[in-house]
């Protein structure tokens, strides 16, 4: 425990110290006091005083000395939050004009890898960032290989980074001791498949490494995608913030980083060709004269890798010609997924993050992505017996479909085919491991979704393919219910005259749940005899729409709030149903409905005793028994009628 040696309150020499002058007596009674003080919680308050008034241009070792120690041991003992104030204390005396380097460098020495950052932000004096810089640069004299352990246990360059708004000379300093690129070469007793476990771990931890950094630091992406250009670093830095955290990046440089990104798969695309021509019989110096004029304009490295398919015109040239649907499938199911799917930007909970880059330049953006995705649909070839089977074969042709602005036949030719090849590999054997289970779900999914798009004869708007129906003959009501106003509405103008659908859109009501932003009356409308179809419906529902009461009661309650609903219809309706119909207040009936049944009744009390005892309820077959053969029944003393066949 502390004790306070001081005869005056510590608040009270605060207050002292914070008005004196340089030199004067109440500064130098403050100083003495404070020299003669034991820690305690005012103690730093103090000592922080004294060296920003009175002794601001001169102060003795005593007094720097003690600012470091009280701060730093204040920093080691308050909570993370309060940290900043006793750093605050320790900055104060380390840039005092009088402070020695052999002070400076001491405390520095002393100073977790945490303070370190603290004590390197933005707005700190010269003689402090270098310092700082220099003792980062002491404590990492070497670089070590990025592993997964580092993760754990960081080195200090990478501590370092976790500060903000760190000085430039300090950023580019830790930034230049970070892990280097994974460790390649083989270790001792190391077999094939140790070291790609190793290298592929170490290469993913040092993806999670940038990626902190570049959370961390979103003001200078630009900064390091310049620094880094001609190392390892840079195409990882590029795909974190396009594949990453694409939301944080500052347009202009989402945009250059996408498009040179789309630049790489020309060379994909020419290696298709390539494997292609090859498969086709041509030799390999055939091929180098037919392409001399593309391989012209590649650097060496990219000629290097040409020639590796050249010189090797079998296996490697059967696996080359998958290379451009191979480039797009890994690209849209990686580092362009949040591009092309912004609404899966978000955390775990809560909305999604908001983008710097506005909706129309994603769109673009996309739009540029599926251009290139056509020319890697043009190389594609069926899989033999096998067939695609996995969800990234799927997912590349689907964020295609819905960024392209038109799908042209021949676009829409190729990928019935690429359906037909699916459903092959949908009926191969597959492991019961979650992971391959979630895949096949996926990859279902997305054979349905494309399908959609597909199969509707009519050209849709990119905005709505990503709710697409299919073919009208072949939507369900169901299908109809789940989707937005918008979508419906634009559906149904394309196969504009299909009653048929406009038929199958209105029982889409019938689904409770469903389409709160839609006008039953509106769809309605769209039909060529709208009177006659709300009763045929009506009459038809069993086999036209079956399903639970729930089903029921949304149908009978949309036809019953149409103006001037025909007697006829009402008796059609599901008697159950139509006698629990509600009116315009939850515990009323429909008057039209008590109308009715009164009217068709009577005042005899056999009858309505007759009506008691019928068949009617509310659910199995008897559900379905229609009001009015009901109400003929009872009323004329006739047998029960059956209920209407299913479908």
């Amino acid at each position: 425990m502390t004790t306070n040696s001081s005869r005056l309150p510590v608040e009270f020499l605060v207050a002292v110290a914070a008005g004196a002058d340089a030199g004067s007596a109440a500064a130098r009674m403050a100083a003495e006091q404070a020299r003669a003080l034991a820690d305690d919680r005012q103690y730093a308050r103090l000592l922080e005083a004294l060296l920003t008034r009175p002794f601001r241009d001169e102060a003795p070792d005593w007094l720097l000395e003690a600012a470091v120690t009280s701060g730093l041991r204040k920093a080691e003992s308050e909570p993370e939050y309060l940290v900043g104030t006793a750093i605050e204390l320790v900055a104060l005396a380390l840039a005092h004009p009088e402070c020695g380097d052999a002070l400076r460098d001491s405390a520095l020495q002393r100073c977790t890898a945490s303070q370190l950052g603290s004590l390197g932000t933005a707005g700190r004096s010269p003689v402090l960032y270098k310092a700082v810089a220099s003792e980062l640069r002491r404590r990492v004299p070497q670089r070590p290989f990025i592993t997964p352990a580092l993760l754990k246990e960081p080195t200090p360059a990478q501590l370092v980074l976790r500060t903000e708004h760190l000085h430039d000379d300090v950023f580019d300093t830790a930034v230049s001791l970070l892990p280097d690129a994974p460790d390649y070469s083989d270790h001792d007793n190391e077999n094939s498949d140790a070291w790609w476990e190793r290298t592929k771990q170490a290469f993913a931890a040092w993806e999670t490494m940038w990626s902190g950094v570049l959370k961390r630091h979103p003001d200078r992406h630009s900064q390091l995608v310049v620094r880094t250009e001609g190392t390892d670093a840079h195409r990882v830095i590029m795909d974190q913030l396009l594949g990453s955290l694409p939301w944080m990046v500052e347009p202009s440089l989402l945009k250059r980083i996408a498009f040179e990104d789309l630049d790489r798969f020309a060379r994909a695309r020419l290696v298709a060709r390539v494997c292609r021509v090859l498969q086709e019989g041509s030799s390999p110096e055939e091929a180098r004269k037919h392409f001399a004029a593309e391989l012209a304009t590649l650097g060496e490295e990219g000629r290097e890798h040409i020639e590796h398919y050249l010189e090797d015109s079998g296996r490697r040239a059967r696996w080359g010609m998958g290379a451009a649907v191979s480039w797009a499938s890994h690209a849209a199911e990686g580092r362009w997924r949040l591009v092309l799917n912004p609404a899966e930007a978000k955390p775990s909970y809560g909305d999604p993050y908001t983008w710097l880059t506005p909706a129309d330049e994603l769109t673009e953006l996309g739009r540029h992505f599926a251009d290139v995705a056509v020319q890697a649909l043009q190389t594609w070839q069926p899989n033999g017996s096998l067939g695609i089977s996995q969800a990234a074969d799927l997912r590349w042709v689907h964020a295609m479909l819905l960024h392209l602005p038109d799908v042209t036949p021949a676009v829409k030719k190729t990928v019935q085919s690429m359906i037909r090849d699916a459903r092959r590999g949908q009926t191969r054997p597959r492991s019961y491991d979650y992971t391959a289970q979630e895949d096949h779900r996926q990859f279902t999914e997305l054979i349905a979704a494309i399908s959609r798009i597909v199969t509707d004869p009519l050209p849709q708007t990119s905005a709505t393919r990503r709710a697409a129906l299919g073919d009208p003959a072949q939507v369900t009501p169901r299908a109809l219910s789940a989707v937005a106003a918008n979508v419906l509405d634009e559906y149904l103008d394309r196969h504009a005259g299909d009653d048929e659908l406009v038929e199958k859109a209105l029982l889409s009501f019938a689904h409770s749940g469903y389409g709160y932003d839609r006008s039953f009356p509106d769809v309605l409308a769209r039909h060529t005899n709208p009177r006659q179809a709300v009763h045929t419906l009506t009459h038809g529902l069993r086999s036209r729409l079956g399903g639970n009461p729930a089903n029921r009661e949304a149908w009978a309650r949309h036809v019953l709030a149409l103006p001037d609903c025909p007697d006829e219809t009402v008796l059609a309706m599901p008697a159950w149903t139509a006698l629990k119909a509600k009116g315009s207040h939850y515990d009323t009936i429909h008057p039209t409905v008590v109308a009715l049944v009164v009217g068709i009744l009577g005042d005899d009390d056999h009858v309505w005793q007759r009506l008691a005892d019928s068949p009617i309820s509310s659910s199995g077959p008897n559900a379905w028994l229609r009001l009015g053969d009901i109400l003929t029944a009872a009323a004329e003393g006739t047998a029960w009628p059956k209920p209407p066949t299913a479908r």
